[in-house]
């Protein structure tokens, strides 16, 4: 599976790509608002379970590698989490390495993975889950049409910080 847009390819993880994964997961600035940044090992078992076969209604990530068209070059992450308990839904998550944010490519990836849910698995809707302060990744979310569902306060911990998840929703036409 492959997705194609003006600038980018979002093709599927694979075990190739576990120097970029390891690079991106281990970078302090793209994990601020997502995790701690994991030991080796756990990120060997989360690379794994990434590129496991994914099946619609299991509880498991559609992990994409974003890369340039223009080079091949590996830019980020992006996936769909299908859910067991919520067939007709799944959330929606990305990360983007810091040399590549605010030039239009999350926004031009994430409506790619988008028309995948809704128009191609046939999703009803999707949930993304934006950690406070994420402010670039909420704006973005916005203007692709997601809605503010709930605020979990203090929902949420990296290292010593508690953050409000701010929970929105994407609703198929």
């Amino acid at each position: 599976m492959e997705l194609r847009t003006p600038r980018l390819n979002l093709r599927l993880l694979e075990s190739r790509d576990w120097a970029f994964f390891q690079q991106l997961n281990q970078n302090h600035i793209v994990m601020r608002y997502v995790a701690e940044v994991p030991d080796e090992q756990s990120l060997k078992t989360l690379f794994t379970s990434r590129i496991a076969t994914w099946e619609k209604g299991q509880d498991n990530w559609l992990t994409f590698i974003i890369e340039r068209r223009d080079n091949n070059e590996p830019i980020g992450l992006h996936g769909l989490k299908s859910s067991a308990q919520n067939p007709q839904q799944a959330e929606l998550g990305f990360m983007l390495h810091p040399d590549f944010q605010g030039q239009g490519f999350a926004l031009e990836a994430t409506q790619a993975v988008i028309d995948l849910a809704i128009k191609t698995q046939n999703y009803s809707s999707l949930i993304a889950t934006v950690t406070a302060g994420n402010n670039a990744s909420l704006s973005l979310l916005k203007k692709l049409g997601f809605t503010h569902l709930n605020t979990l306060q203090k929902n949420y911990q990296i290292y010593e910080t508690w953050y409000d998840d701010i929970i929105l929703v994407l609703e198929a036409e």
